[in-house]
């Protein structure tokens, strides 16, 4: 497998990447911009009829809130070759702030459509991105032949609902620490009253004792105790 260079990029990608532009290519992979459609996993409280895609205009920016998936679409269609295999990633840029690809690393061949990213935020802030920016890098690289199993199913050119529906069944990291915090409450509840529990138990079984020894056990071992203090008297 050998990966195209930036000049059999500049030459091929032309008939393989719609909207194609040259300043793209940097370093044998071509630069990818983000589409028009992001979705952003719904909490599991969040009513139904509010779980849709957002549609960004021109170079409107979104936030992926951190600890949230999200699925980006590219605005470019991508085609693969029979005989390629290309490579994708998201870009280090928003790598270090926290984003991570959780999604394929690769392009099948034959592949003929938008890419989409699913990503989760990993970092500690809102990641902000805007359409038409520059966010993810594919490589191309050819194959010793043609692949006998290319892809010949339709892409992607929109962010599809079943896959939305696999990001609302996935808890994000906010919700569990909210579900957290409420078992950590609860928990500290369940111990107050169990202390309260505890030290009403103990006070009643302690008069229940005094009582017990007062009008039960006292009377039964008083007259041995006379007796005891009379023995020792007379002699």
């Amino acid at each position: 497998m050998s990966f195209w260079s930036s000049q059999t990029l500049r030459s091929r990608l032309p008939r393989l990447i719609e909207p194609f532009h040259q300043d793209h290519i940097q370093s044998a992979s071509y630069e990818l911009c983000l589409g028009d459609e992001v979705y952003i996993s719904a909490l599991p409280d969040t009513p139904q009829k509010e779980r849709k895609k957002v549609t960004l205009r021109n170079q409107e920016t979104i936030p992926i809130p951190p600890g949230q998936f999200a699925f980006l679409i590219t605005s470019e269609t991508i085609k693969v070759p029979n005989n390629a295999l290309a490579l994708i990633s998201m870009k280090f840029k928003y790598t270090s702030k926290g984003l991570i690809n959780v999604s394929g690393l690769h392009v099948d061949p034959g592949y003929s459509g938008k890419l989409i990213f699913a990503v989760y935020n990993a970092g500690p802030l809102h990641v902000n991105l805007a359409r038409g920016e520059r966010v993810f890098a594919i490589w191309y690289a050819d194959l010793d032949e043609d692949d006998e199993k290319p892809r010949n199913k339709i892409g992607y050119d929109v962010i599809p609902t079943d896959l939305m529906n696999i990001g609302d069944a996935v808890s994000s990291l906010p919700v569990l620490v909210k579900r957290l915090d409420d078992l950590e409450k609860k928990v500290e509840k369940y111990s107050f009253v169990q202390a309260i529990v505890w030290g009403v138990s103990g006070s009643v079984i302690l008069a229940i004792i005094g009582v017990l020894l007062r009008f039960v056990i006292e009377p039964l071992i008083q007259p041995l105790l006379n007796m005891i203090q009379s023995s020792l008297a007379s002699s």
